[in-house]
């Protein structure tokens, strides 16, 4: 049975995340599993001076368990509340003693699992003390991650707008959006920021070549194409956040060399920090969106087809 998993600190805005999880599993016919991470001092540069015994271990998982197993039934009360025929997510929760990016070849493991779901992590010097692990998952995580912002409830999914740099391996991610559209004949828009460096002829050929293979390779008619010329991506990016109407914005996660890792952040990692808007972001483009509709095609696809995403 596919999976969905929430990566929960107990904030509030985790718990806003696993709500909208929750809303996204059922419509998908997909369980929700919790999954926090807690740290014991001694395993921290700054603790390792301090003794913890295992009775102290024990102390710190059975609290986790705990908060884990309250947030999995204030989310069942919800499903409480379903006409008697609707489908309820199985509510699951796992803990593990370390950082969450420690965890995250472990969760990838499961071919259960299909996406990962986190909150915005709060800013300030809390955060940069206690380390924001936001940009290690999104570099690190091959599966899709879908980021929710803090206060964003769940509406029905009409729209996606997959920011794409139309390369090849882009074709797989909209076709992976396509068949969360499906259901719900949600329109995917794919919007392309076209840099002022580049030769218009240069930009042409390729918006060409690349919407004929769409054309011809997705079958899924609700697909658009819109374009923002002559501009940076950052600034592109930002226009499209602030002015383009969607449910969720999709992006790729393009990786970086470690310089350019070291002095700056990538334009999906500053979206993710501070996005508006409900952010799914694929991770280097092939081997997740082939995964994911290997998913798909194994069973997943007869639920999302017979379910409303919305």
């Amino acid at each position: 049975m596919n999976t969905i998993t929430v990566l929960t600190d107990f904030s509030d805005n985790a718990e806003n995340a696993a709500r909208y999880a929750l809303c996204l599993a059922q419509h998908l016919h997909a369980n929700l599993t919790l999954h926090n991470s807690f740290l014991v001092p001694m395993a921290e540069p700054l603790g390792g001076q301090v003794y913890w015994s295992m009775e102290d271990y024990n102390i710190l998982q059975k609290d986790s368990e705990e908060k884990l197993r309250a947030l999995g039934t204030k989310l069942a009360e919800e499903l409480s509340t379903l006409p008697i025929n609707a489908y309820r997510p199985v509510i699951d929760f796992k803990c593990q003693e370390g950082p969450l990016y420690r965890s995250i070849n472990k969760l990838s493991a499961d071919r259960d699992l299909m996406l990962l779901v986190m909150g915005t992590h709060r800013k300030g010097l809390g955060s940069l003390i206690m380390g924001n692990h936001m940009r290690e998952i999104i570099g690190a995580v091959p599966l899709p991650v879908l980021i929710v912002p803090e206060n964003q409830s769940f509406k029905k999914l009409d729209k996606f707008v997959f920011a794409t740099d139309m390369e090849d391996s882009d074709l797989n991610i909209i076709q992976a959006l396509a068949e969360f559209a499906k259901p719900s004949h949600a329109e995917i828009t794919l919007a392309h920021i076209q840099h002022p460096d580049t030769p218009e002829a240069d930009t042409k050929k390729l918006v060409t070549g690349f919407l004929e293979d769409v054309a011809n390779k997705i079958n899924y008619p609700k697909i658009y194409y819109r374009a923002v010329e002559h501009t940076p991506v950052k600034a592109g990016l930002k226009w499209l956040a602030e002015n383009v109407t969607c449910n969720v914005f999709v992006m790729v996660h393009r990786h970086k060399t470690f310089l350019e890792q070291l002095f700056n952040l990538s334009n999906t990692q500053k979206m993710a920090a501070n996005t508006n808007l409900p952010l799914l972001i694929f991770p280097c483009a092939e081997n997740v969106a082939l995964g994911l509709n290997a998913n798909l095609e194994s069973g997943y696809q007869e639920n999302i087809i017979a379910s409303v995403i919305g």
